[in-house]
This record gives C-alpha cells, structure tokens and sequence, in this order.
C-alpha cells in the first residue's frame, strides 16, 4: 500500500469540522447522511434523478437562518461535477426560492412577525457555496476526480461532492478494455473515496440504469445508501425505494415530479 505524507495544511482541512447535513433531504433521511457517506441516485430516464439531486444541492446551499427566519438549509458548500449537462442553475435557483418561499412567520417576543425576505440576495448569495466543474470527455472528468484534495482543500466547508452523471464516459473509458457498468463505476467510487474519506464529504451521484428491474437486484458493497427511481409497471405513478449498505429496504415511497421539484407522497408509500 503506498504511504502519504499529509502536511499540516491537509490535516486541517481533513480535521475541521464540516457542516452537517442533516436536512439535506429529511424525506429520505431522517438524521442526515454521515460523513463520506457514499449515496447512488438511478433509475430509467425521465424519473427524476438530476432533478432530486438538484434539490439536495439547494438544501446543501441555503442558510440554516437568514435573520430571524429559518430557512433549514445546511449552509454547506458543495461541488457538483457536471458530465451529462443536464443540470441547470436556473431550476437551483428556482428549487431555493421554492424553499424560501415555505418559510412562515417567526415568533418573536409572543408575536408573530412577517419576515420580508430578500430572497434574491439570498439565492446569489447561497450560489457562492456552489463550484460547478463541467466536463466534457472522460480526461477531463478523470483529471478531475484525482485533483479532488486540492479543491477540498481550497474550501474547508465543503461538505458534498455531487457527481450528474458517474457513468457518462463508461463507452469512451471502455472501448478497449471491455468490463461491465458495475465494476467500472466500483472503480471509480474507489478512486473517489481515496479522497471524501480523508476530508469527511458526502458523495451523491447519479446513475442511468438501462434495466431498472435487473438492476434492483445489485447492491455495491461501496454504496452507504441507494435511491432507487422508477415507473410503476402498468401504471403512471413514480416509486422511490431506498436501500442501505445492507441491501435492506428501508423506505418505499410514491413520488410525483413537478416544477418545484421532487414531491413525496408519503400516504401512498409501500
């Protein structure tokens, strides 16, 4: 196993106390993902998958106050490497003003007082916590993934790493070395684990399954939590199964996707 020298620089990045996560989709996850967790969002095309990430990306952004409202945001910085180009910041912005736009009134000294919300400062402001990184061939994205120390260490509050899509050079990486789309993405979930674990960031990724009912049955020992999207057969309702490291369905839960986003419908979960 080769040694590394860490310098006193990266042991503080690495030991600095990143912000928890803990409502960074409280549907899903009731205390928050744990540090380095590792977190596959995949299913067929058109359920929702860079849509929900998008929406983890806006609670990941927002602050947990602005004044005296409380937005319930993580106020965390995140990186989202950007492969597919299917993600769009106006929809994050749209999601944050969505979020912004639930936050009620506050009680203050027995009296319930309207909190005028500058909610286009607080979406700009909220951007600044986000680095896009687009990538356009598989070096690029390679370059990337193994650069991953020097970016965590330019922004200690950086506490997730979002990846849209982990299989999109699958073909181009695998024209001469043909292996299967498991074991390719086992890899570099490996490569980027050298680097989360050692600074204590969450990685979510997307991932399109060509066969979402064959696919359901493999679980990667590598993978702390799997989110499963899908078309209900015969039927037009969307299903969202959650499964840990343990291959144990924990959640089955109805979903619709609408211009604000991933809306669960709780009553109507397995």
């Amino acid at each position: 196993m080769q040694s590394h020298i860490e310098s006193g620089t990266e042991l503080f990045a690495r030991l600095n106390s990143k912000p928890k996560l803990c409502k960074l989709e409280s549907t899903l996850f009731l205390e928050g993902p744990r540090n380095t967790d590792i977190i596959e969002i995949g299913g067929d095309r058109s359920t929702g998958k860079t849509l929900l990430l998008t929406q983890m990306l806006a609670n990941c952004i927002l602050p947990n106050y602005h004044r005296a409202a409380r937005i319930q945001g993580c106020d965390a910085s995140a990186i989202l490497i950007n492969t597919d180009h299917h993600f769009e910041v106006s929809k994050l912005a749209t999601l944050m003003s969505d979020i912004i736009d639930t936050v009620d009134n506050v009680t203050l000294a027995s009296k319930a007082i309207a909190i005028d919300l500058d909610k286009v400062a607080v979406v700009q402001n909220s951007l600044h916590n986000l680095r896009i990184i687009d990538c356009y061939d598989s070096e690029q994205f390679c370059l990337t993934l193994r650069t991953l120390d020097d970016i965590f260490l330019d922004n200690t509050k950086i506490a997730l790493l979002a990846i849209d899509s982990i299989a999109a050079y699958y073909w181009q990486d695998c024209e001469d070395d043909v292996i299967t789309v498991d074991t390719y993405v086992k890899k570099l979930i490996k490569l980027i684990k050298t680097h989360t674990t050692r600074f204590n960031v969450v990685t979510i990724y997307t991932r399109l399954y060509e066969d979402m009912y064959k696919q359901a049955k493999n679980l990667t020992n590598d993978i702390d939590y799997k989110i499963q999207l899908c078309r209900v057969r015969d039927s037009k309702n969307l299903l969202c199964t959650l499964k840990t490291d343990g291959a144990k369905i924990t959640k089955k839960i109805c979903y619709s996707i609408l211009s604000n986003g991933i809306k669960w419908r709780i009553d109507e979960g397995g």
